[in-house]
């Protein structure tokens, strides 16, 4: 007898026994659909023996040669149910081998890929603190934490120091009561900065009409303040500090001086 798979429409041979031992329940060869051989039969259209008669046979014969070999399977081709094959897909696209493999050590890669993420991400903020220490030590919040960091890592934090935020204001020079050919300079530095930082050294400069410089002199803290260096705090924020200089009268050529902070 004759049957076509409902599902991808092969034709099959099959004997009665075979059917009667499955039920009528079959399973198909290419497709492995699961389908009644009954009735599958029904809706072919199946000729009956007494029938036979009235078909022309060279006409049934041409019918039969006109089957693609490809779609004709044979009883041994055929399994009743309940036969099935699973993992079809899975076990045609992934070897065996591989995939017991990628199950196994796929947990075990994703944790060691998560530690190297997680090392370098630390390794890159070390780095990036380390560079950039100098402005952010000047943060008051952040640089305590700082400073323990690098006793830890064996660095050095730098003094905090912007001297663009320094301020001299009240400039005064006149002649010097007490010394002659000598100018007495007296001025107000005050620390603007958001933090307190050391007393810069003080250049103090004269120059002629055409800007060239007739004579310069650089002053320490100690000798501006007129203390010892070992006697020196930091500079407050906002805390006006008057300093008095003494210089030798540059003469008649000095037309302009200027101050500035090294």
């Amino acid at each position: 007898m004759q049957i076509r798979c409902p599902e991808c429409n092969t034709l099959f041979q099959l004997k009665e026994a075979d059917l009667t031992a499955s039920n009528s329940q079959v399973q198909c060869g290419h497709c492995f659909h699961i389908f009644q051989a009954k009735e599958t039969q029904d809706s072919f259209e199946l000729v009956e023996e007494d029938n036979m008669a009235d078909i022309d046979i060279n006409t049934f014969a041409d019918a039969i040669d006109d089957i693609p070999e490809e779609e004709v399977i044979t009883p041994e081709t055929m399994t009743t149910a309940p036969i099935f094959k699973p993992n079809v897909m899975v076990d045609d696209i992934v070897p065996p081998e591989l995939r017991q493999q990628t199950t196994s050590s796929s947990p075990l890669i994703k944790t060691i890929w998560s530690l190297g993420i997680l090392c370098l991400t630390i390794a890159a903020c070390i780095q990036l603190v380390y560079f950039k220490r100098a402005e952010l030590t000047r943060n008051a919040e952040l640089r305590p934490y700082l400073i323990s960091l690098c006793e830890l890592a064996n660095c050095e934090i730098p003094e905090l120091k912007d001297i663009s935020r320094l301020e001299l204001s009240s400039k005064n020079v006149y002649s010097h009561p007490n010394v002659d050919n000598a100018l007495m300079i007296t001025a107000v530095i005050i620390n603007q900065a958001s933090f307190s930082q050391q007393f810069p050294t003080l250049q103090v400069s004269f120059t002629n009409l055409v800007g060239d410089i007739v004579m310069a002199r650089q002053f320490k803290p100690g000798e501006y303040l007129n203390t010892s260096e070992d006697k020196l705090s930091d500079m407050q924020p906002g805390l006006p500090i008057q300093i008095i200089l003494e210089v030798i009268d540059p003469g008649k050529n000095a037309t302009a001086y200027e101050f500035s902070f090294i």
